[in-house]
């Protein structure tokens, strides 16, 4: 997952919405890339763009990788749909497993 100038209020309702249609618990692991320019409001009780993904994704117990360099920034790395990967989080390496096509 990764964005540009959103609004932190709808990144965590877009990742709501993934939790609500239980795509969320079906994840293995969790890679978000960088977020450019998205900043919290600035209104009462705004949280940061760290604490919605952990709300979301620390009870989940699986590997997360938070920002990595991906999505909208130089240079433009695509990730194909679908393709069974290997994550380290601690390294912040990506292995794919099978080839994917584009």
């Amino acid at each position: 997952i990764e964005d540009v100038g959103e609004d932190i209020y709808r990144i965590d309702r877009m990742i709501t919405h993934l939790k609500i249609a239980g795509i969320l618990d079906k994840l293995s692991g969790f890679i978000f890339g960088e977020c450019t320019n998205c900043l919290p409001d600035g209104g009462y009780a705004s949280l940061s763009l760290e604490q919605v993904l952990n709300d979301h994704i620390k009870p989940l117990g699986i590997p997360a990788w938070i920002g990595a360099q991906i999505g909208h920034i130089e240079p433009v790395l695509t990730f194909p749909i679908g393709v069974e990967v290997e994550i380290n989080a601690n390294t912040g390496t990506i292995n794919y497993l099978e080839s994917g096509v584009i």
